[in-house]
């Protein structure tokens, strides 16, 4: 990679960065990337995020309100797409491939700022497709044309162009900077009062900002659910397994197509904790709020949690005490917590030094939901990267089971469910393989007017079938609620 500094960067033109991708590009004898980015005015991701339908059917939207960090990805400069088995590797060997002889302009110690894949993957490669997942396959990641990044205070513009000997350098400016000038456009920046912009609800369909009606069902009933999970927990009292978690997914059809932007708004002002992220690929968008940090790489030091073991919040400061209390004591919530700690730890252990993680668990707080957490911390061994981690922590138990194998086993054979991305790993990626991976729960795949919403619950030998479908009904409850602003 062939790095210019940022103190040119003023001076830098974009033709002219083009350019020299185009003599570099002569001499590798292959296409090569073109990475430039900018410090521009502040700028509302989500709103960035719903007028992109105009210029392309594929966005990317991820941020975590808290940290007042955000990415929104416009367009596809190229896309990376695995389907076997060695997935992560894979897409770290085609990143890898795809960055030599970069030419990348800009400064390079930001968060998110430069070159950066935007993507996910699929919870589980052995379970057949079906036509709900259409464009979202075993894993996708995408460099994207324009990456509008908010970091530590700061807004920024990343054009990543890739270039060849041929590249029309004035058709490229032309096109990135009318992308830029329809995005950033200042008449539309502000929001109305009901939070959404004003260039319709993100779906190019015209319709205002209206209170959402939809009717709903369940995929697997709640009968036939629940009996899934007897036996679930019948195979775990019969020690074929330690824990499962088994999933279900609620389906919604409403009278106008749902707004993944109006969506994200209610998340972002309730879950400011979570991490939110949407995918979008066409007329379907995989969108959520998710409190699970599955990885994240900065400087070589690695973070990740455990987040098993759920109950409700209470009414009153004094309820919600008492059921957090319960929580942390109760026996059936730290066996299945502390199967996930063990089974991360031993995971991390390849590859990481000097782990550590708090004990004994503590409580995260959401709107609606408290977990027993456990924060785990550590250092990556040279020569590994993030997608490194998340080959080997995917998927937790907190998602998947103990031992993995023979709970996927369980999963494929009664879930009766195409999991697709739900409870997969979604994120960012940049240069340096450093970046931030989480697991896509809280969440639900849009398609028009049709939106299905998935929760899943962990099942142990002690585990109480009405118990589970009650906390599965409660953490679907942050999506019906964001879906029908």
């Amino acid at each position: 990679m062939e790095f210019l500094s940022a103190p040119n960067l003023k001076t830098l033109e974009l033709h002219a960065v083009l350019r020299q991708g185009m003599r570099q590009a002569g001499q590798y004898g292959r296409p090569i990337v073109v990475s430039l980015s900018e410090a521009i005015s502040p700028f509302d991701a989500i709103t960035l995020f719903e007028r992109a339908p105009a210029l392309t059917p594929d966005r990317y939207f991820w941020a975590h309100p808290e940290e007042g960090f955000a990415l929104v990805g416009v367009g596809v400069a190229r896309a990376i797409d695995v389907a076997e088995h060695l997935r992560f590797r894979q897409a770290t060997n085609s990143w890898r491939h795809l960055l030599v002889g970069a030419i990348l302009a800009g400064p390079r110690h930001l968060p998110g700022v430069g070159p950066v894949l935007l993507g996910g993957f699929a919870f589980d490669t052995q379970r057949p497709n079906t036509p709900l997942w259409q464009g979202y396959p075993a894993g996708h990641l995408v460099l994207p044309r324009l990456l509008f990044t908010q970091t530590q205070g700061e807004h920024w513009l990343t054009y990543n162009v890739i270039v060849d000997s041929l590249t029309d350098v004035a058709d490229e400016v032309e096109a990135l900077e009318d992308a830029r000038h329809s995005l950033l456009a200042p008449t539309l920046t502000r929001p109305h009062k009901n939070g959404s912009s004003g260039n319709g609800n993100g779906n190019g369909n015209g319709h205002g900002h209206h209170e959402q009606h939809f009717t709903q069902h369940e995929l697997r009933s709640a009968a036939d659910w629940q009996k899934d999970v007897a036996e679930a927990a019948t195979a775990v009292r019969a020690e074929k397994l330690e824990k499962v978690v088994l999933a279900r997914a609620v389906q919604l059809r409403a009278a106008h197509h749902f707004n993944p932007a109006h969506a994200l708004r209610h998340l972002a002002t309730r879950y400011t904790g979570c991490y939110l992220f949407a995918v979008a690929r066409g007329e379907r968008c995989f969108l959520g709020a998710t409190p699970e940090r599955l990885a994240q790489l900065a400087g070589g030091q690695v973070r990740t949690m455990s987040l098993a073991g759920s109950i409700r919040r209470g009414k009153t400061t004094e309820d919600d005490l008492r059921l957090g209390q319960t929580l942390l004591t109760s026996a059936k919530d730290l066996i299945e917590h502390r199967l996930v700690v063990q089974t991360m730890t031993e995971a991390l252990s390849e590859i990481c030094i000097d782990l550590r993680l708090t004990e004994p668990p503590t409580l995260l707080k959401l709107g609606n939901i408290q977990h027993l957490c456990t924060p785990i911390t550590g250092k990556l061994l040279a020569g590994y990267t993030l997608l490194d981690l998340v080959e080997r922590l995917h998927p937790t138990p907190a998602v998947g089971g103990r031992p993995r194998e023979a709970a996927l086993r369980l999963i494929r054979d009664c879930e009766n469910l195409d999991r697709g991305w739900y409870a997969g790993p979604v994120g960012w990626l940049n240069e340096h393989g450093e970046g931030e991976f989480a697991v896509a729960l809280r969440s639900a795949l849009l398609h028009g007017a049709q939106a299905t919403l998935f929760a899943g619950c962990g099942i142990v030998a002690d585990s109480d079938p009405k118990r589970e479908y009650d906390e599965s009904r409660l953490k679907l409850k942050p999506m019906l609620a964001a879906l029908a602003e």
